[in-house]
């Protein structure tokens, strides 16, 4: 198996991995700006969040997105779905007719408004239809030769003189095509679900908020990222990792 993982010096926070059947390109990734990822196989591609300047990095990156059949959410906090109604408006003004489906954790509120949002806003003009959809823990989704299982991680908001917030619906993702695994993490703390998700994946995506020597206390690690030396550890675990969403050091 010949599989290229690098980072494109020209584009900070870029990264590439080729499978056999997948290609996982990460546009861009930086915890508490933004977040997302694009899989391609030869049916599509689907894209797994939607951060802020999503479509910038898209486009910016040559990723065609008339390719794009749909999209995953991991979670709803603003540096995964920030760019979703860029994106919407961006297929709308290019004349996008093929239905794009969207799914999210059941009760993943952010998402769903701003869906709701879009479409009150144009209700007589998007060219395209869009289906809202929940994901449900440990349902496999079936969708353009990729089999898309959802993973229900831990993960809490936390912000600056608040500490932690209270949990939020929030998966991983396992994608399966034809042998070939990917898997993301998304956002969470380190749980059985997490190491579950990456045991044996052909390449993981493990958040890495935090730097190893943090000093943010027990109880907002246990409910809200990963270490990069908790994220190393998962992630060696797979065949090959990659460790994104790294917060500023």
């Amino acid at each position: 198996m010949c599989y290229i993982l690098n980072m494109r010096l020209d584009i900070p926070h870029s990264h590439t991995w080729q499978g056999r059947h997948l290609k996982v390109q990460v546009p861009f990734t930086r915890a508490g700006v933004a977040h997302h990822v694009w899989i391609e196989s030869e049916q599509g591609a689907v894209l797994f969040d939607v951060g802020d300047g999503a479509l910038r990095d898209i486009l910016s990156q040559e990723l065609a997105l008339d390719k794009l059949k749909g999209i995953f959410f991991t979670h709803g906090h603003f540096d995964h779905m920030g760019g979703l109604h860029s994106l919407l408006g961006y297929l709308r003004m290019v004349g996008r007719e093929a239905e794009l489906p969207i799914w999210s954790p059941q009760g993943c509120a952010e998402v769903n408004a701003a869906i709701i949002g879009f479409i009150s806003c144009y209700p007589d003009t998007i060219p395209f239809q869009i289906h809202a959809r929940e994901c449900l823990p440990r349902k496999e989704i079936d969708f353009i030769g990729m089999a898309v299982e959802a993973y229900p991680v831990v993960h809490s908001g936390d912000i600056a003189r608040a500490g932690k917030l209270s949990r939020v619906p929030a998966m991983g993702y396992r994608i399966s095509c034809q042998g070939e695994t990917v898997a993301i993490s998304g956002d969470s703390a380190d749980c059985p679900a997490l190491r579950e998700l990456a045991k044996d994946a052909d390449i993981a995506l493990i958040e890495a908020t935090f730097p190893t020597n943090t000093n943010v206390s027990r109880d907002v690690l246990s409910a809200t990222h990963l270490t990069e030396g908790q994220a190393i550890e998962i992630g060696r675990t797979a065949k090959d990792y990659l460790l994104v969403h790294i917060g500023t050091r």
